[in-house]
């Protein structure tokens, strides 16, 4: 009767997901890629990886196009280890505070696309400018609402 009562607690311990002893811990939450720290080193990095990439890169032509272009470009230079969009929005705040490094990383990687477009001849509106910035990775929506209201006031240019 002992055994029986045994093997039945041991049954229904293990229907119900096993003893605490056994059981798997559950899968701690990884916080993901952080900004890339604005040196003059991890910039050089990016401008020789964003040299390199725009070398083999097909021609943008459009909005759609320049996404895919900011995208594998740019986005793909400090990707995965790193988010973009939060050095990005590092960077806007050390630029105002005079951060040369940031002020470098600006000019790579938000500059650069749009003196691009310029020099091809295409002309793309704040909304197409939003889709590529935020569409690609290189902004999150707030950070680029913020960009443009820094760009109006002449605050953010290299």
């Amino acid at each position: 009767m002992v055994a029986r009562a045994a093997l039945a607690l041991m049954l229904l311990t293990m229907l119900l997901g096993g003893c605490g002893l056994v059981a798997e811990k559950a899968p701690q939450p990884t916080a993901g890629p952080t900004a890339m720290p604005l040196t003059a080193d991890t910039v050089a990095m990016v401008r020789t990886a964003v040299a390199a990439a725009k070398v083999k890169a097909p021609k943008p032509d459009g909005r759609d196009g320049y996404t895919r272009f900011a995208r594998s470009v740019y986005v793909a230079a400090v990707e995965p280890k790193w988010s973009v969009a939060a050095t990005t929005e590092v960077a806007l705040a050390q630029a105002k505070a005079g951060n040369v490094a940031a002020r470098e990383y600006l000019t790579i990687m938000v500059y650069d696309i749009q003196l691009l477009s310029v020099m091809e001849g295409v002309s793309l509106s704040a909304e197409d400018w939003r889709a590529v910035y935020v569409g690609s990775g290189l902004m999150s929506d707030g950070v680029f609402t913020g960009y443009v209201a820094l760009s109006h006031g002449g605050k953010v240019m290299p």
